[in-house]
């Protein structure tokens, strides 16, 4: 383990770290998300694809809260 995993680690500790990390991880993955939402949107992708792509995000976003 390295200064910085141990430092990470160690941060975690605190309830207020670790609350605003999880939050700020969740912010970025639904920018990600709805950036890659968008694109298909504008490239006229098939519905099929767009609500198989909102199922994947879903499932993510439900596995990264655990």
């Amino acid at each position: 383990m390295d200064n910085y995993e141990r430092l990470f680690r160690e941060q975690m500790q605190d309830p207020e770290f670790a609350k605003a990390y999880r939050e700020a991880r969740l912010e970025r993955l639904l920018n990600e998300f709805l950036d890659n939402l968008k694109d298909k949107i504008s490239n006229d992708e098939p519905k099929e694809a767009l609500l198989k792509t909102i199922s994947s995000m879903q499932e993510q976003l439900v596995s990264s809260e655990m």
